[in-house]
């Protein structure tokens, strides 16, 4: 997971809430919906917003809901949250579509349901909280986090290989760059970490499953 920087909601979603002021998101029309796809698929380049994996159109961007539409003991329905585009986020379907697949072998918002999240995909402090091992299993120190990533969300799901994806992707950007420094100083070595930092995270060039690599790039610079 990376941070999110969301924009201002479509033009349709505004529109939408100011004429249906008791309207919910099921209410929300399809020409309104695609908007928030096309939008979010944008803004997170291409990207689920929890496994990071490329989402190839907007049309298969699921919109997923930070905060549960209907969080877990609620008494009264807050319907104009679910309307709320700074809750919505961009995700994959999970390895949900395929027939047949155990719950135990989904991702992202198809395995977590309806259950509530401590990691906040807006917040840089949250996502700071995330880190990786050398076998490219995601995890956390934070607790609550920890469970998010793991259990909730299942990140670290063997049967999409998002672990040895993760590590074979980092393991490809590091020979980049050792390849491009070989034989340089120290000094070039460290300028083009905070170049691929930079890109990555200033400049927003994501590509799939970067957390771990923007993760990495950091512990280096640390101790540079």
């Amino acid at each position: 997971m990376i941070v999110i920087n969301r924009g201002k909601e479509p033009d349709r979603l505004l529109e939408f809430r100011m004429q249906n002021p008791e309207a919910d998101y099921e209410d929300m029309p399809p020409e309104v919906r695609d908007d928030v796809r096309e939008q979010m698929w944008r803004e997170q380049r291409h990207l689920c917003g929890y496994c990071m994996k490329r989402i190839k159109k907007y049309e298969d961007v699921r919109i997923e809901h930070c905060r549960p539409r209907h969080p877990q003991g609620e008494t009264e329905h807050d319907k104009s949250a679910t309307l709320d585009f700074k809750w919505m986020l961009g995700v994959c379907y999970g390895n949900s579509l395929e027939r047949g697949v155990n719950k135990e072998d989904m991702t992202c918002d198809a395995h977590r349901g309806n259950a509530d999240l401590a990691v906040n995909p807006y917040s840089e402090a949250s996502i700071k909280k995330i880190k990786y091992r050398s076998d490219g299993r995601i995890y956390s120190d934070d607790p609550e986090i920890n469970r998010d990533v793991t259990e909730t969300l299942n990140l670290n799901c063997e049967a999409v290989s998002l672990p040895q994806t993760r590590r074979k992707v980092l393991e490809k950007e590091k020979s980049r760059i050792f390849k491009k420094c070989r034989g340089k100083s120290q000094v070039a070595v460290v300028r083009e970490l905070e170049r691929t930092y930079v890109s990555l995270v200033q400049e927003r060039n994501l590509t799939p499953y970067c957390g771990i690599i923007i993760s990495w790039l950091e512990d280096r610079l640390k101790k540079s």
